[in-house]
């Protein structure tokens, strides 16, 4: 079976490769390389389970090569600042929604049925209790918070309209190697 991780490169795209590729599956790995490194995956640079497709999935034409011939979407690719957001609100409104957009369209147009979605918990904004349950209400307070809500509504839309299984990881403070980026 062949997979395909958006934002391959970067920090948990990568480790998702990896345990793809541990677990035997063929992987595209599509990424415009603005904040991942390719060293991330140097290690899979000569191995024929790994395909790598350097690209922008703002635009259609590449989100529409991505997915072709995959049975499944690993969407990592996002712009990981979240405190640029206040500086320059667009980069996440492209990076994020429009990128998801046409990776949703891709999927709906290619027959691409099963989608993993990496969200964030700033969907959730300041929560009123901590640990936050998955079904407090969702309040961003940042325009990349907005933006993985905004992502997360349309996943919903194309699951429903095109019956895509879907399934949303609103991670929190992940750590560990390959780590450039965040707040902990």
């Amino acid at each position: 079976m062949k997979v395909l991780v958006t934002g391959g490169v970067g920090f948990i795209g990568s480790h998702i490769v990896d345990r793809l590729v541990i677990d035997g599956y063929r992987v595209r790995v599509v990424d415009n390389l603005s904040s991942g490194r390719l060293e991330n995956l140097k290690h899979w640079l000569n191995s024929k389970s790994v395909e790598f497709l350097v690209g922008d999935l703002r635009e259609p034409e590449v989100a529409l090569r991505a997915v072709d011939g995959v049975s499944v979407v690993f969407h990592f690719a996002a712009n990981p600042e979240v405190r640029l957001s206040t500086t320059y609100p667009e980069v996440h409104f492209t990076n994020n929604i429009v990128a998801t957009f046409n990776v949703l369209e891709a999927m709906r147009r290619k027959g691409v049925r099963e989608l993993i979605f990496a969200s964030s918990s700033s969907v959730y904004g300041e929560p009123e209790e901590i640990p936050v349950d998955e079904n407090a209400p969702i309040k961003p307070v940042s325009v990349y918070g907005a933006s993985k809500a905004s992502c997360e509504n349309l996943i919903y839309a194309y699951s429903k309209l095109y019956e895509i299984k879907t399934v949303v990881l609103r991670y929190a403070n992940v750590i560990g190697p390959r780590l450039t980026h965040g707040v902990v």
